[in-house]
């Protein structure tokens, strides 16, 4: 009889004994999780896992090569191959110098073998996904301390210690979310959103509200016979916590608001916030206005890019005078010298449009797409590690419009492509198709419905 091997066994086929088998794939999916904020510098910033990852892609995708044509991986292979030819192409025309265009494009090939590994390795398992983002977070802040970046002398906890930090608290979040101990998942959030908030960081702030207003039950669903609230499990549920999750930003907006006006931040980031909160366009693009300077060059030209690395000291100085109508701290010298004169863009979406040109965007367009639809499914499905996977759907749509791309954030997008994937082919837990194999077992009870548990009669 033909015995199915998991990719992880295919790799590890040497040990014979099970338990060899599990602790190989721990140990490998650990040294893989950790050693994602570690870098040296190669062509670009390479991280560690980039190398092991590229060592290891071409013998695991020869074993488990079937996991790639999955529903949905195709076209984002596809739509990626396209980017990677739209930069190609665009760097030949715009005649890019050879150490940018090898960085560039080595950019979005390392992205697209992430995504290839990350999905065989880790895509059909809740209990690899975790023990992944758990040593990714964990190695996160063993970095901060044995490899810090320049920016985290500056913002210790915004550049440095928030990244594992919330990843590892949102971790232990999952454990009780399953067991529907929601009061102790909204205690635990809440905490991190107090935590950034006064730490004025801004987006987790908005991301931790907009995740408990999908997940919690915060409004009651009934009281006695008045229906107040559908149940989540519809269609129509999904929407009206969808609408409760715009509440939930435009709360998040005004949190900012009430602690800055109350003078609890400190005194640069009362001044940041202020000042950024009094630009024509308010808050949240008075602190991106680059937003608007990359929406210019693409203008001027839509269908081709600039080039990898684009450099134009017009767009440098275009963002200068906007800065400064806007009443926004800024330097021209810096901008020039530290910036090395670089298209403005902090946009996954734009600054690919503006490297690439537009098909570029079109990737970052149906990632965005996709993000949404498999938002739609979380909330619809709430399996157990909701919360995290939440984190990591509404910080990808997010950054695909407000953050730049490349660095540490390839490994962050393509597990949240991972997730993307997962949710796509997911069944609640009791489905006959899918059985219990979560990394919280709930001994003694099974899920019949979504986001409902039954004990299973003795």
């Amino acid at each position: 009889m033909n015995r199915a091997f998991t990719p992880a066994q295919r790799v590890f086929r040497l040990p014979t004994t099970t338990f060899a088998r599990k602790t190989l794939t721990v140990l490998f999916t650990v040294l893989v999780g950790v050693s994602a904020s570690f870098s040296v510098n190669l062509v670009g910033t390479l991280f560690i896992t980039e190398i092991i990852i590229l060592m290891a892609a071409p013998f695991l995708i020869l074993f488990s090569r079937r996991k790639l044509w999955r529903s949905g991986l195709p076209t984002i292979f596809l739509l990626l191959g396209l980017w990677l030819l739209g930069q190609v192409l665009t760097d030949i025309y715009r005649e890019t110098a050879r150490h940018d265009w090898m960085r560039g494009q080595a950019n979005i090939a390392v992205f697209g073998v992430e995504i290839a590994f990350l999905v065989i390795w880790i895509g059909g398992s809740e209990r690899l996904q975790m023990l992944f983002i758990g040593s990714y977070a964990l190695g996160s802040l063993l970095a901060v301390r044995l490899q810090p970046s320049p920016s985290s002398s500056g913002d210790d906890w915004k550049f440095g210690y928030s990244t594992g930090a919330i990843l590892l608290v949102v971790l232990i979040s999952c454990y009780f979310y399953q067991r529907r101990r929601y009061v102790i998942v909204g205690i635990l959030l809440g905490g991190l959103l107090v935590l950034n908030l006064f730490e004025n960081f801004r987006s987790p702030v908005l991301f931790l509200l907009i995740i408990m207003a999908l997940l919690l039950p915060i409004i009651p669903e009934r009281i006695g016979r008045l229906t107040i609230l559908r149940a989540p499990d519809t269609a129509k549920g999904v929407i009206v916590k969808a609408a409760i999750a715009l509440v939930a930003a435009w709360g998040a907006l005004h949190l900012v608001h009430l602690v800055t006006a109350a003078g609890l931040l400190g005194e640069a980031a009362t001044s940041k916030n202020q000042v950024e909160s009094q630009a024509p366009v308010g808050i949240l693009f008075g602190g991106r206005p680059e937003i608007f300077v990359s929406c210019q060059a693409v203008m001027h030209s839509p269908l081709l890019g600039y080039g990898s690395w684009a450099k134009d000291l017009t767009y440098v100085e275009m963002l200068y005078d906007i800065s400064r109508e806007w009443g926004l701290p800024v330097s021209l010298d810096y901008a020039e010298e530290y910036g090395l004169g670089l298209i403005p863009t902090h946009s996954y979406l734009m600054g690919a449009w503006v490297w690439a040109g537009i098909l570029g965007a079109v990737f970052w367009a149906y990632i965005f797409i996709l993000a949404a639809r498999a938002t739609f499914r979380l909330v619809l499905y709430r399996p157990p590690l909701a919360p995290v996977y939440g984190w990591f759907l509404i910080s990808l749509m997010w950054n695909i419009l407000f953050s730049p791309f490349g660095s540490s954030s390839r490994m962050t997008v393509a597990l949240s492509i991972v997730i993307i994937l997962y949710l796509h082919d997911y069944e609640p837990v009791g489905h006959p198709s899918r059985p219990d194999e979560s990394f919280f077992p709930t001994r003694g009870w099974v899920r019949h419905r979504v986001g409902r548990v039954a004990r299973v009669p003795q």
